[in-house]
C-alpha cells in the first residue's frame, strides 16, 4: 500500500512528543495501538483516549542476541542522521540524553524537534521487523524527551555497527 501524506496541526510545545509518538505508531503493527515506553499520557496519564494504558497494548518481540542479522539490516537502512543519533547513543549506553543536548551535539537546526523527527523512518522499519525501536524514550518533567539505548539493544547494535564499517 502506498504512503499517504498527512498534515496535522500540533501545539508547538508538544511537537517533540508527537514525533516520538509517531515513531512508535510506525513501529506498531497495523491496527494496533503504539507501544510507548516510560511515563506519559500513553501510560494512563489521563490525556489519551480510552482511559489508562490504552496505548500500551502492542505486542512486539524484544531485541535479543539472535537478532544480529536483523540489527545489521536495520543499521544499514538508517539514513545518516538516524545512524549518527544511534551511534552517539551507542557510544554511551544507558546514558540518557535530552532532545536538546542531542540536537546540539548533532548540529540539528530544528533542535529537539529534529531529534524526534529522525525516528520516524526507523520506527517504520521496526514495525516491519516486529521489534521496538532500539532507542528508548521517556518524557521529561520539563516537557522534553530523554533518549537512550538499553544494554541488550546497545550490545546488539554496537556489533551491527562494527560489522558494517
Amino acid at each position: 500500500m502506498a504512503d499517504k501524506p498527512v498534515t496535522v496541526a500540533v501545539p508547538e510545545e508538544r511537537v517533540p512528543e508527537f514525533y516520538v509518538w509517531f515513531a512508535h505508531f510506525l513501529s506498531a503493527a497495523p491496527g494496533a495501538e503504539p507501544s510507548m515506553p516510560g511515563p506519559g499520557p500513553w501510560r494512563g496519564g489521563g490525556r489519551g483516549r480510552g482511559g489508562p494504558g490504552r496505548w500500551a497494548h502492542v505486542e512486539v518481540e524484544p531485541w535479543t542476541s539472535d537478532d544480529a542479522d536483523t540489527a545489521r539490516w536495520l543499521y544499514a537502512k538508517l539514513a545518516d542522521p538516524a545512524r549518527e543519533l544511534l551511534d552517539l547513543l551507542l557510544d554511551e549506553p544507558a546514558k540518557r540524553w535530552s532532545g536538546n543536548a542531542l540536537a546540539e551535539r548533532l548540529g540539528l537546526e530544528k533542535g529537539a524537534h529534529g531529534v524526534a523527527g529522525i525516528l520516524a523512518w526507523p520506527g517504520r522499519y521496526c514495525r516491519k521487523l516486529g521489534r521496538p525501536l532500539p532507542i528508548a524514550t521517556a518524557k521529561r518533567d520539563d516537557g522534553g524527551t530523554d533518549y537512550w539505548v538499553e544494554a541488550a539493544p546497545a550490545a546488539l547494535f554496537a556489533a551491527a555497527r562494527a560489522t558494517s564499517a
